[in-house]
């Protein structure tokens, strides 16, 4: 049977949580990797292929980051015995899993970039910064009341 989002948000404590993403964000940590990964979501591509695609990424920067992807075993990298010598990188099952959850990611940012400019417009605008703010939002609180309980036992401050 497969546990649903908020039952596994139940059985895990927040710390495992964040642990899980860090990992997460740890193996995409890098300029050019996500990059590579929607470059050879595309289809299987040559060395060369890949540079056209991201002209502006230094040779050293893309080598390494697709090594740092092979070993992870996002992609695989197939060296061909020919005179010029090919080389082909492509997808693994693991690499075409991170596929769905990076275009959720993007479909966040559509909807949401506009919000978060509007945020920071805000925070750095040089009006008078009173202490006074909006009303939070109901789920913020909720979800932080429920985390500051679980972890210091049920109590709502340290």
């Amino acid at each position: 049977m497969v546990a649903t989002v908020t039952e596994l948000r139940h059985e895990l404590d927040d710390v495992d949580l964040i642990n899980d993403i860090e990992r997460t964000v740890g193996v995409l940590q890098g300029k050019w990797k996500v990059h590579l990964l929607f470059c050879l979501a595309r289809g299987i591509r040559r060395h060369n292929r890949l540079r056209e695609a991201l002209p502006s990424t230094p040779k050293k920067v893309m080598i390494a980051a697709l090594r740092a992807l092979e070993r992870d075993g996002l992609i695989t990298r197939e060296v061909y015995a020919e005179v010029p010598v090919r080389v082909e990188y492509a997808l693994t099952p693991l690499g075409w899993s991170l596929s769905e959850p990076l275009i959720a990611v993007a479909d966040w940012s559509r909807e949401h970039t506009g919000k978060v400019e509007a945020a920071r417009a805000a925070f750095d605008a040089p009006a008078d910064r009173s202490p006074q703010s909006s009303p939070p939002d109901s789920n913020r609180e909720a979800w932080e009341t429920h985390s500051v309980r679980r972890i210091y036992g049920g109590r709502r401050t340290p």
